[in-house]
């Protein structure tokens, strides 16, 4: 079985822009490779194509077997053509929404991608378009896309009854990608640096799309996982979102992060403190009890596992509470809840699997 720290921390060294490259050339050339687990390890965080167009700038390409070279361009291109795709529909959006006079502002990978911070477009993988909408205008916005060809996904009763960041999410066949209009970035946690109103007041405009400021954008990309994706709760590293960092730390916005107090800025600079030597001077980066745990858990799998499905437990049994509670005192959701049993039994059933991403230490 791969030692997962070394797997990290090659993948670290070849996404950095600080790594020695004579080191790194070094270990490409190592008989004792394992190239499987850079593979497999870089598919789980969604970087497969970010580090094929990091090592093509470091011009190591030629160090990887023939076959694992064409295939990574090939996941590469497709990459690039997906995301010009997304580009293009995002533009679209933009004009609609400009041309119905709603605020707005693009978000999370989409905003990235035309930002400019990225040498090549390919180098980031992107999901969903998501866009954050000034609270009175959403559900002008949700209309005018339904009426330009977006359709809703089917809905839970939990939208009725739990609050939710965004609107239910939106489909159509005429794009690739899938879109979410967002009220705010978070549920439940109160962030003093990303309110949404602070964000669509200094959002600027490239010319083609509404963006985040260099900051919010930074800020955005921590919290989000860090509290969205549970990194904080989990105590796990996402290579994707580590990239998009080191990327936006070189701007000088993010300087006055260094002194902050928050546990998810500090946790998250620390957990990557461990792998990225790009964040040692700019964040003052030390290790700690904690980052030794983390090495812990990806040298010893079996550690992770407990960890992890005694965290999934105790907070499926939090969420069974409050489920429960809200069953016995509100008759709307329990009459929602007996109407809906099948599909509500069988969620009960997956979450008792303990079934988790974060099992694997993505």
């Amino acid at each position: 079985m791969a030692n997962l720290v070394t797997t990290y921390q090659l993948i670290a060294d070849i996404l950095s822009f600080n790594s020695n490259p004579k080191a790194l050339e070094a270990q490409l050339k190592d008989e004792k490779m394992n190239w499987d687990a850079m593979v497999t390890e870089g598919s789980k965080h969604l970087v497969l194509p970010t580090i094929y167009c990091r090592l093509n700038n470091k011009q190591l390409l030629n160090f990887l077997p023939k076959e694992l070279e064409t295939y990574l361009a090939e996941i590469t291109s497709i990459n690039r053509n997906r995301n010009e795709a997304i580009i293009r529909q995002a533009k679209e959006l933009s004009q609609l929404l400009n041309a119905h006079h709603i605020d707005h502002v693009f978000l999370k990978g989409t905003a990235l991608l035309v930002s400019g911070y990225y040498k090549d477009i390919a180098e980031r993988m992107v999901g969903d378009i998501d866009i954050l909408i000034a609270e009175h205008q959403i559900n002008k916005a949700f209309d005018l896309v339904v009426e330009n060809g977006y359709k809703p996904i089917a809905s839970t009763l939990g939208t009725d009854f739990f609050d939710s960041k965004h609107l239910p999410r939106l489909t159509t066949t005429n794009n690739i990608s899938a879109l979410e209009l967002h009220l705010k970035l978070f549920t439940t946690y109160k962030s003093e640096h990303l309110q949404p109103k602070d964000i669509l007041e200094h959002k600027f405009s490239d010319g083609r799309l509404y963006l985040p400021c260099n900051r919010h954008l930074i800020l955005h990309n921590i919290f989000n996982h860090q509290i969205n994706d549970y990194g904080t709760y989990y105590n796990y590293l996402d290579f994707r979102s580590a990239y998009d960092t080191i990327v936006l730390i070189k701007q000088d916005e993010t300087s006055n992060l260094k002194a902050s107090k928050n546990k998810h800025i500090i946790k998250h600079f620390k957990l990557l403190g461990i792998f990225f030597s790009d964040l040692h001077q700019t964040m003052n980066i030390s290790i700690s009890n904690k980052n030794r745990f983390y090495l812990l858990k990806l040298k010893y799998r079996w550690i992770n596992n407990v960890y992890v499905k005694s965290l999934k437990l105790l907070a499926t049994f939090s969420m069974f509470m409050h489920r429960f509670y809200m069953f016995l005192f509100n008759s709307k959701y329990r009459t929602a809840i007996l109407k809906d049993r099948k599909r509500v039994l069988a969620l009960i059933k997956s979450k008792l699997l303990l079934k988790s991403k974060h099992n694997s230490l993505e």
